[in-house]
């Protein structure tokens, strides 16, 4: 991890689905078999949570891995709806990771999933489609949400920094209606906090038709994707003596700040020039809120 040796904090998803696609396959690199690629889990009409998959065929100390025989199994017996249609499709839980990071060339947050475990249904178990997640933050900001025009949608944004294996990400996580009333008076930027809620992964499909002089109308479909992590509970905020849980130091966040800040700007050194900037950034202030500097 980083200089600042920070712990790495709980971010986990739980989906319950129908496999909708399966993309994995065998590769090896520099000497070492692997599979790799992704399982794409269906949870409602619109919502779909993609996991990706990289498992080595063998461990550091060179024996077997039990973990790459399941992924086998996976690619070789699972069914996707893309392949068999929806009433045949594997029906599969699946425990995995969470992952925030910034998207290099437009600068936004955006989390991932990965997994190497998915387990099937059984034949007469019934299927309850869920995806939730549960994560650790340390609290930098609660504030409004705004739309495009900078206009309020009523929403909470609680925002916060996540230690990750590799160092420290910002994440973005949602309040709505009553619990975003419960997260604005009950929690302060400043605070470690577990949050609990929905993954919302929504592909929505919008078909329009264009008319035409002659023959049939054309149609025009556009595709909006919706992703946000809905929060619906939390834990108490972490308090030295009293949760078994620790709390992130502000100062030791703020160092994992910095040293992840060094790091963008060296590879933005090394980067190509003559990148255009992003010209659809969302409006980043707010009528009221509270936030800290970093």
């Amino acid at each position: 991890m980083a200089e600042t040796n920070l712990r790495q904090a709980n971010a986990k998803a739980f989906v319950h689905g129908v496999v909708s696609e399966k993309d994995l396959k065998v590769v090896t690199e520099e000497g070492k078999t692997k599979i790799t690629g992704s399982l794409t889990v269906k949870t409602s009409d619109v919502n779909f949570v993609k996991f990706n998959v990289n498992v080595n065929e063998k461990t550091n100390a060179g024996t077997a891995n039990k973990t790459y025989a399941g992924i086998q199994t996976v690619m070789n017996e699972y069914k996707s709806i893309a392949e068999v249609g929806e009433d045949e499709a594997t029906r599969v839980k699946v425990g995995g990771d969470l992952s925030p990071f910034t998207d290099k060339k437009t600068g936004e947050k955006v989390v991932a999933y990965r997994s190497n475990f998915f387990n099937r249904l059984k034949a007469d178990e019934e299927l309850e489609p869920k995806a939730e997640f549960s994560v650790e933050l340390f609290i930098s900001g609660i504030n409004p949400e705004l739309d495009t025009e900078g206009v309020e949608t009523g929403r909470t944004v609680v925002s916060g920094w996540m230690p990750t294996y590799n160092g420290i990400e910002p994440i973005d996580l949602v309040a709505e209606d009553e619990v975003a009333q419960a997260v604005d008076s009950g929690y302060e930027p400043g605070q470690t906090v577990e949050f609990y809620g929905d993954i919302i992964n929504n592909r929505i499909e919008t078909v329009t038709e264009i008319p035409v002089k002659i023959g049939k109308p054309r149609k025009k479909v556009s595709v909006e994707f919706k992703n946000d992590l809905i929060i619906n509970g939390a834990s108490e905020a972490y308090e030295e003596g009293i949760t078994p849980e620790l709390p992130y130091v502000a100062e030791t966040i703020e160092a994992a700040i910095q040293e992840r800040k060094n790091k963008l700007e060296e590879a933005k050194a090394k980067a190509q020039s003559g990148t255009k900037a992003n010209g659809n950034t969302k409006p980043s202030g707010a009528a009221h809120g509270r936030s800290l500097g970093f």
